[in-house]
């Protein structure tokens, strides 16, 4: 069934114009359908009770678990082409709760192609329509891109860093992902197509950054992004 985001007011609910535009000219609603509605984090099941002018009515609150246990802050270096596209949008649909965009010194984009209003509707674009593809209650925070000496800014209790030159066993990712508790924030920084150099690790380091690798293969950055959120999501949702 098809989930929006919108507004409830009383019984009442309110679609932006692209949903109404998507309900009536693509969906083809008819009186008596029902949607899937979420106001504030809350899923609501809906009843198109009116085409012209639209209106639909709540008939219950649906009951459901969709979200994590855990708060996870995906920290993705900016990427070249629609790659950021790819990432953002299967991030959304294993459960992040934040993303934010890292510049590091091997990235190979301009960092400001990336902090434009332009970019910055589109990727929030993709984060609502996955959040309603996979029933999501939330749409996830998305920052403009940091440069990686300001990664002190981004706060949460569990802190890594997948480091290609860990490549090897993935019994110390694993591990610190087993020690996630319920509540908790937990950031995963992933690097760009060139790496981390190794001031960037140690900087992080610094900042309470545990090292861990994603297995004896070297992943691609998207891949790497995808492999880790899949980990985190899976042993943290219980």
């Amino acid at each position: 069934m098809q989930r929006y985001f919108g507004s409830v007011l009383g019984k009442s609910v309110l679609l932006k114009d692209d949903d109404v535009h998507h309900l009536l000219k693509v969906m083809r609603a008819k009186i008596g359908d029902n949607i899937e509605v979420v106001s504030d984090g809350v899923a609501f099941m809906a009843q198109v009770k009116n085409l012209r002018p639209l209106q639909i009515e709540i008939i219950s609150k649906i009951e459901e678990k969709r979200e994590l246990p855990i708060d996870i802050i995906l920290i993705a270096s900016l990427l070249k082409g629609d790659k950021i596209d790819f990432v953002v949008q299967k991030a959304c649909e294993l459960g992040v709760s934040e993303i934010v965009l890292l510049n590091t010194s091997r990235v190979i984009v301009r960092k400001d192609d990336y902090c434009s209003e332009k970019k910055f509707i589109r990727y929030n674009k993709i984060l609502k329509e996955a959040s309603e593809q996979c029933h999501r209650n939330k749409i996830p925070l998305l920052y403009r891109a940091i440069d990686i000496k300001d990664i002190q800014t981004i706060k949460a209790d569990v802190k890594l860093i997948a480091y290609e030159d860990n490549a090897g066993s993935t019994k110390s990712f694993l591990s610190e992902v087993r020690k996630i508790e319920k509540g908790q924030k937990v950031a995963i920084l992933i690097g760009p197509e060139g790496g981390f150099s190794s001031q960037e690790v140690a900087l992080c380091k610094d900042n309470g950054y545990s090292t861990v690798s994603l297995g004896r293969r070297i992943l691609r950055a998207e891949t790497a992004s995808i492999y880790a959120l899949s980990v985190i999501s899976c042993l943290s949702d219980k």
